[in-house]
């Protein structure tokens, strides 16, 4: 008689970390190209979550409410693009990361986040998501930026820092929302050499 043989053990299931956030990242694709083609009014969560396939309480239990969830879309496709390069000296990564947020503001992404600015004015939640998730995290590591500078003897060391960062960012903020100016290559150089002229910066010294 023949002996039965030992069942084969099955394999582990995989764990759910990974699953989720394949899934987040299909959300927030899904996210960006409906914003884009649509408008932010006109994407809702129910239209996501039926382009995805992604249920709408998985979606709820990881973005409180839609400003929250476009607000990461943008970020996750621009947070590389626009993060501080390296540089030997604080000062020069500071001027490189300028030009770059000038960039990102003339792409395609710029008329978007044009728009989520002007909702921020009559939608609180909105508001809330452009300032937690967009202004303070970058505002936080510009701040490290400018107060390395300022050790490095590149900016005077009483320098106001708040109005520093102020002074040299909310030009290009002021033309993506107002004036509607060129945003072009030579604008942030420009921008960079005149701000820190009165800041104490060396911004001829190459």
């Amino acid at each position: 008689m023949k002996t039965a043989s030992p069942a084969r053990p099955r394999p582990a299931a995989p764990p759910g970390r990974p699953r989720d956030e394949a899934a987040a990242r299909r959300v927030l694709a899904a996210t960006l190209q409906l914003v884009l083609r649509r408008g932010f009014r006109q994407v809702t969560i129910d239209l996501v979550a039926q382009r995805t396939g992604v249920a709408k309480t998985s979606i709820y239990r990881r973005w409180p409410n839609k400003a929250a969830m476009v607000m990461d879309a943008f970020l996750q496709q621009v947070e590389a693009e626009t993060a501080f390069p390296e540089r030997a000296r604080a000062i020069d990564s500071l001027q490189a990361q300028l030009a770059l947020q000038a960039r990102l503001f003339r792409s395609a992404l710029g008329g978007p986040i044009r728009a989520l600015l002007a909702e921020a004015q009559f939608d609180p939640a909105v508001a809330a998501a452009f300032h937690d998730r967009w202004i303070m995290p970058r505002r936080r590591r510009l701040q490290g930026v400018v107060e390395q500078a300022m050790r490095e003897g590149d900016l005077r060391p009483d320098l106001d820092v708040a109005a520093a960062m102020d002074g040299l960012y909310g030009p290009l903020y002021y033309r993506l929302m107002v004036s509607r100016e060129p945003l072009d290559d030579a604008y942030p150089d420009r921008l960079f050499a005149q701000v820190c002229a009165g800041l104490g910066g060396r911004a001829d010294r190459k």
